[in-house]
């Protein structure tokens, strides 16, 4: 955005001062352009408290920017001495605004997108979105435009990026993140970086006209971390057993092969054959419940309104969707290490806490069969 600054004098000649340019993209930024010398000092304000988040001093074609990247109401101002040269209060509306999600992962998309169309319908821009998953989202959402990640966009008011940002320390960046993102729910950490107000969303997926089938269960024992498990060595199956004697045809959801990484496959279930994601999700809208664990399938579960069980010590209990049957840790037990400590995806077996020991994974392997079955009994 260039503001020019033109003034008039008594004989209506023209006097062309110095310009500033401005955007938003990744933090607020602004240039003074022009060939009048001069000094000036640009300050970047919260406008919602009055605080001056970042000032410094700037002579003509330079620039200053702050590095805060997630969501201000900002102000610019910049000051010529006691004279205010050039102010901008933050407006998107109507104006081109990228929002890009840097997690490839199918749950953060699904719980983070949904506020992307809340902050569309706060500041009524033109909104521009890449994800790793639009082939999904992007029928339910017309008034976006989806582009692939990486994918060059010009001519941005602003831009903002969604993810889990750490700094080389393992501690959280809040540069990019403006509160602990491990001490929250997942979803609150998108409407935080947003400056949205949390309240949990579902996004809006394809529609189908699948008929329910209330004697099919279906489940996913598969994560990306041995921690993620549920690491009770009998739990699967004893679930299982308990759901085929009443009744319920149970299908296996994940698609990685049995004994993928040590973990095996109960017997007594239906393997899902491998194929296209549109194809589990019809299994889920089919299903009278699935049951899963800390992974991309239990938040596609819960997004397409399906009863969800979700079983993991990982994480604390209020960490994923509130809107699901959540199975967790004994209290007196280890848990919550993913809300404590950066996971380091590198290390399959990571367990920061007593990996090595005869107490590694714990958190999972001291929940009970029938603790998931007492849960299962109140609506089956």
């Amino acid at each position: 955005m260039i503001y020019d600054n033109l003034t008039k004098n008594l004989n209506n000649i023209v006097e062309i001062r110095n310009m500033v340019n401005y955007h938003f993209v990744n933090g607020p930024w602004a240039e003074v352009l022009g060939n009048k010398e001069g000094k000036y000092n640009v300050k970047f304000i919260n406008k919602r408290n009055g605080n001056v988040l970042f000032t410094t001093e700037l002579s003509n074609n330079t620039w200053a920017k702050c590095n805060i990247e997630y969501f201000i109401d900002w102000r610019i101002e910049i000051w010529e001495g006691d004279v205010l040269f050039f102010e901008h209060d933050y407006n998107a509306d109507n104006k081109r605004v990228y929002i890009a999600l840097s997690s490839k992962a199918l749950g953060d998309t699904l719980a983070w997108f949904p506020y992307f169309d809340e902050f569309q319908k706060v500041h009524t821009c033109e909104l521009i979105v890449s994800t790793f998953h639009n082939e999904m989202l992007q029928s339910q959402y017309p008034n976006m435009k989806f582009v692939k990640p990486g994918e060059s966009v010009s001519g941005l008011y602003a831009m903002y990026t969604v993810g889990l940002f750490y700094n080389a320390d393992g501690s959280v960046d809040n540069r990019k993140n403006p509160n602990d993102f491990k001490s929250q729910t997942m979803q609150k950490m998108g409407s935080d970086i947003l400056g949205l107000d949390y309240v949990e969303i579902k996004p809006k997926l394809p529609p189908s006209d699948i008929v329910k089938d209330d004697k099919l269960i279906t489940i996913a024992i598969h994560g990306t971390a041995q921690s993620k498990y549920w690491n009770n060595p009998n739990g699967w199956q004893e679930v299982v057993d308990w759901l085929n004697g009443k009744g319920y045809t149970v299908k296996l959801l994940s698609q990685e092969n049995d004994d993928y990484m040590g973990n095996t496959h109960p017997t007594g279930i239906i393997k899902h054959p491998t194929g296209s994601l549109e194809k589990v999700m019809d299994e889920m809208r089919k299903s009278k419940a699935f049951i899963g664990i800390g992974s991309g399938l239990s938040w596609l579960s819960w997004a397409l309104g399906t009863k969800t069980v979700l079983i993991s010590g990982f994480s604390y209990d209020w960490a994923e969707m509130h809107d699901c049957v959540r199975i967790t840790s004994p209290k007196d037990k280890c848990g919550g290490c993913f809300n404590r400590l950066r996971l380091d995806a590198g290390d399959w077996n990571w367990c920061p806490d007593h990996k090595g020991t005869n107490k590694q994974f714990e958190c999972t392997k001291s929940i009970t069969s029938q603790m998931v079955i007492n849960q299962l009994e109140k609506f089956l």
